[in-house]
Parts: structure tokens; C-alpha cells; sequence
């Protein structure tokens, strides 16, 4: 399975190598993207501009990429993409949703068993590592969290 997060860029007019962040999506699906592909958000057709592949640190068949689609399908070199200075990012999915966060180096990261904080009601069941071996990636690491509903039984003992 392909998991992928789109990131929405449209260039600035007053400073073509600048972009302003239109949003972030998710795609899960059996065929991963590819450059020139098109996605329809918005209300508007965005092109696939560049894509960044990472590994995953266990054997899996999943695997993840960040998609930066453009308007027009081209983006200034180089890479001008930036979130913050955050170099981690992490993934919850669940059955109705999905939340990315750029945790703070202070923050605790996900745990199995444990709450999948922008989720509420829900608990990370399965994590999954993935790293860029290219030091111009967007990220160093990313997790994925796959999340189940906090069950009953749970929030009574927690009580």
C-alpha cells in the first residue's frame, strides 16, 4: 500500500521561488503518483511537481512518499519546502480519519497502546518507521500510526 502526503504549494507572485502552503491531504492506494500526475483539490486541478520516497526501518509492504503538487506541475530548485524546522512527522490513521502533526522535540511521540493525540478516542494499535536516506528531504523520520477506537474497556480502567 502506498501512503502519501500531498502538500498543496502555489507560487507567490511577488517572489516566484517563494510558495505559499495551500493545505495537506492524504492518499492511500495500491499505484503510487507520479510526477505530472493531477489530483483534484479545492475545486482546482493540481499537478504532481516533485516526490520524495522514504524507507521504512521494518519489513513492510507500505510504503510512504510526500507529494508536492503545484498548479502548473513545476516548482522552483531548489526544494524551497519547509515546515517549520520540523524534521519529524507523524501520521494517524484511522478507519474515519487521518491528523499529521509536527511534534515539538519536547513532545512525546506516539506509543502503542497510547492515545494518537490529534485523534481523539483513539489509540495507536501498529507503528511504523520510515526514513529519508537524502539529507534535502522534507523529513528525517516519519511514523505512522494505525489507530483503533479506544475500547470500553479502556477508559474504565483508566478511570
Amino acid at each position: 500500500m502506498n501512503i502519501t502526503q500531498l502538500i498543496f504549494l502555489r507560487p507567490r507572485r511577488e517572489t516566484p521561488q517563494s510558495y505559499k502552503d495551500e493545505g495537506h491531504s492524504l492518499e492511500i492506494g495500491l499505484i503510487p503518483l507520479q510526477r505530472r500526475d493531477s489530483r483534484r483539490w479545492d475545486d482546482e486541478v493540481w499537478h504532481v511537481a516533485h516526490i520524495e520516497t522514504y524507507s521504512s526501518l521494518t519489513a513492510t509492504n507500505n510504503t510512504f512518499r510526500v507529494a508536492v503538487l503545484t498548479p502548473d506541475g513545476t516548482i522552483a530548485e531548489p526544494m524551497p519546502l519547509r515546515v517549520g524546522d520540523h524534521r519529524l512527522m507523524y501520521l494517524c490513521i484511522s478507519s474515519e480519519d487521518f491528523a499529521l502533526a509536527w511534534p515539538e522535540p519536547a513532545e512525546c511521540l506516539p506509543e502503542i497502546g497510547g492515545e494518537a493525540p490529534p485523534l481523539e478516542g483513539w489509540q495507536v494499535d501498529r507503528l511504523q518507521e520510515f526514513e529519508s536516506d537524502r539529507a534535502e528531504a522534507l523529513y528525517d523520520r516519519v511514523l505512522v500510526c494505525w489507530c483503533i477506537p479506544i475500547s470500553a474497556e479502556s477508559d474504565a480502567t483508566a478511570a
